[in-house]
């Protein structure tokens, strides 16, 4: 029988930490994939191998901590497989193509459309109330996400880039409401793992299909700190991540958790300064500026905004 994480809820001072750290993590992404890049693996390549090692790694520390946490009950399957399947392959794979058909910038905006989804299904069925804060907030997120990657400066904007981006938008949207209602009796990392054990599969048989499966091993021969690093955007971009997220939707509204997570951008932003020298323009520094005001105006006790 299916054991309920019974762990109790996070204050609600430390729930948004959880999320901005998260946002931070997966931020972190870019500086995993220009090394991986440069090592001689795509992006189908380090997706499949990230895909596998999820599930791995999670395995390990449930069995080490607390292995009843690997029961679920047989009603829960079909959405765990669509968590698996279009909340977080179909979300990377689509993410990809928005990517490459359309450059970062655009796809990074398309992408933080999802707050305004997650946003509207909580409104409208799990009866979040909508507040003009809220309304403000997201805003100047969404403000923030433009300008922080270069919608100033004109985007790059194709037909199919375009149903990428928006798809990507739906399934990430698809992951925040499921873990925010129906996997929400779960342990965290039994989220993870199961999501990330479905969507492996999807992963290496489209690595497989794309041609791309054999190489993997060649380079990892030759490079085994490849491996290593591969393995290391596994930890530090999805296990962690995800298991912080997860921890925090469960206590604060999807909505908010949603909004809060366009720090993500920013936080690539800034990574990119310290670490590759990547100059931030002035429509940079606002978008950081939007955003910060949005976390702090979230962040302010309800009570004293009317709706």
């Amino acid at each position: 029988m299916a054991k309920t994480w019974d762990k109790a809820p996070l204050s609600s001072r430390l729930a948004p930490v959880l999320v901005l750290i998260a946002a931070a993590l997966w931020g972190s992404n870019g500086i995993f994939v220009k090394v991986l890049n440069t090592a001689g693996l795509n992006g189908t390549q380090i997706t499949a191998v990230r895909m596998c090692s999820v599930p791995v790694l999670c395995l390990v520390i449930l069995l080490a901590t607390d292995p009843s946490q690997l029961s679920i009950r047989p009603a829960d399957w079909k959405w765990f497989m669509l968590n698996g399947i279009a909340g977080t392959f179909c979300f990377t794979l689509l993410y990809t193509f928005s990517i490459e058909w359309t450059g970062m910038a655009t796809a990074a905006v398309l992408i933080y459309l999802m707050p305004s989804l997650v946003m509207l299904f909580s409104v409208l069925f799990l009866g979040e109330r909508f507040t003009l804060r809220k309304g403000l907030c997201l805003v100047l997120s969404l403000l923030a996400c433009g300008l922080v990657s270069g919608l100033a400066e004109g985007l790059s904007l194709r037909w199919n880039g375009l149903l990428a981006g928006l798809g990507s938008a739906g399934c990430y949207a698809v992951y925040n409401i499921l873990i925010a209602t129906k996997l929400r009796r779960y342990n965290p990392l039994t989220i993870v793992f199961y999501s990330g054990l479905i969507a492996a599969v999807p992963s290496v048989l489209y690595a497989a299909l794309t041609g791309d499966l054999p190489g993997i091993g060649a380079v990892f021969a030759a490079r085994p700190d490849a491996l290593v690093l591969n393995v290391l955007l596994a930890v530090f971009c999805s296990v962690l991540p995800y298991g912080l997220y997860n921890t925090a939707v469960k206590t604060m509204a999807a909505s908010k958790a949603s909004i809060l997570a366009t720090f993500e951008p920013i936080a690539a932003a800034l990574f990119g300064l310290v670490l590759f020298q990547e100059a931030v323009t002035s429509a940079g520094w606002l978008g950081i500026v939007c955003e910060v005001a949005a976390l702090v105006l979230l962040q302010l006790p309800e009570k004293q905004h009317a709706s």
